[in-house]
C-alpha cells in the first residue's frame, strides 16, 4: 500500500485545524503521514498537533521554514514528505473519510495529477457538487480560467519536486499556477465522480476572497503563461481578472483599458450576456 502524506498548512486558526487534522487521521485508507505546517509558527498551534500526535505518530508538526505564505508552508510539506504521493487540505477544509482510498484506487499513475468533487459549504449548511470533467488539459484549465481542484490535488511527490513545487512568488492562484505547470509537463489530469473535499465559505477570511490580492494573483498568471494562452483565451481572462478586481460592475472593468478595446470587449461581453440569457 503506497504512502500518501496529507499536507495541512496553517495560519492562525487554531479553532478549526482540529476538525482538518481528524478527517485527514480518520481516513479508511491507513498508510498515511499527515505534515501540519505552521506559517505562524505559533506555540498553540504546535501544542494542539502534538496533543493529538501522542495518540498518532503519523502526525508531524513543521514550521515553515520557507517563504512565508500558504505556498510556502506546502512546500516546506512537499519537501519533507515520506510518501509517494501528496495531497493538500487546507486548515478550514475538512476531508471525506474515504477520500484517500477513492483518489488512489482510480487515479492512474499516468495522470498528471487527480482530484474529487468538492462540497462548497457556506454558513447556511448549503452545499454544492461539481459536475464530472472527463479530463483536465491545459487547455481545458486556461479555458476554464481556474483550477479544476483548488487546492486538493493528489498528485506523485516527484512529479511536485521535478516542476518545483508551488511558486512561492504565486498568491492567491498559486494552486491554479501549479495545475498549468503540472498538466504543461506531464499531461492531462483527472477528476474522480466521487467527493473528497468540504470547502468551507466563509466571510471574507479566505485569501480567495480578497479582490485585491485575488486580482495580484490573477494577473501574475497571465504574466507568466500567458504566451501559451490563445489570443482570445487570454483577452477573456485580462477581462475576467480586472472584473475580480471591481467586483461585479463590468463598466468599471472595462476602465482598464484604452476606448478602443474597450468597446471591442463591451461588444463581446454584451454578447455573451445575450446569447446567454436566450439559450437559457
Amino acid at each position: 500500500m503506497t504512502l500518501v502524506s496529507i499536507i495541512i498548512p496553517t495560519y492562525k486558526r487554531q479553532n478549526l485545524l482540529q476538525r482538518a487534522i481528524k478527517s485527514a487521521l480518520s481516513q479508511t485508507y491507513k498508510n498515511i503521514e499527515v505534515l501540519v505546517c505552521d506559517d505562524e509558527k505559533s506555540a498553540a498551534t504546535k501544542a494542539i498537533a502534538e496533543s493529538i500526535a501522542k495518540n498518532d505518530n503519523r502526525l508531524r508538526y513543521l514550521e515553515n521554514v520557507r517563504t512565508k505564505g500558504v505556498s510556502g508552508a506546502r512546500n516546506t510539506g512537499i519537501y519533507a514528505a515520506k510518501g509517494e504521493y501528496c495531497i493538500f487540505l487546507d486548515d478550514d477544509d475538512e476531508m471525506l473519510f474515504d477520500a484517500i482510498e477513492a483518489l488512489a484506487n482510480n487515479v492512474p499513475e499516468e495522470a498528471a495529477f487527480g482530484c474529487g468533487w468538492r462540497n462548497f459549504c457556506d454558513r447556511n449548511g448549503k452545499t454544492e457538487i461539481h459536475k464530472h470533467i472527463a479530463e483536465i488539459d491545459f487547455d481545458f484549465l486556461v479555458k476554464r480560467g481556474s483550477c479544476a481542484s483548488g487546492p486538493a490535488m493528489f498528485v506523485q511527490t516527484s512529479r511536485l519536486k521535478t516542476i518545483g513545487g508551488f511558486d512561492e512568488a504565486v498568491s492567491v492562484t498559486e494552486d491554479y499556477d501549479l495545475s498549468l505547470r503540472l498538466t504543461k509537463r506531464f499531461g492531462a489530469a483527472i477528476e474522480i465522480e466521487k467527493v473528497t473535499i468540504n470547502y468551507y465559505i466563509h466571510d471574507g477570511d479566505r485569501l480567495s476572497a480578497n479582490g485585491l490580492k485575488l486580482y495580484k494573483g490573477k494577473r501574475s498568471i497571465i504574466l507568466k503563461h500567458g504566451k501559451d494562452f490563445g489570443k482570445r483565451a487570454r483577452a477573456l481572462y485580462l477581462y475576467r481578472t480586472r472584473r475580480n478586481y471591481y467586483g461585479i460592475n463590468p463598466r468599471r472593468a472595462f476602465a482598464w483599458l484604452p476606448l478602443g478595446k474597450a468597446i471591442d470587449e463591451l461588444r463581446r461581453y454584451i454578447k455573451r450576456k445575450y446569447f446567454s440569457r436566450k439559450n437559457k
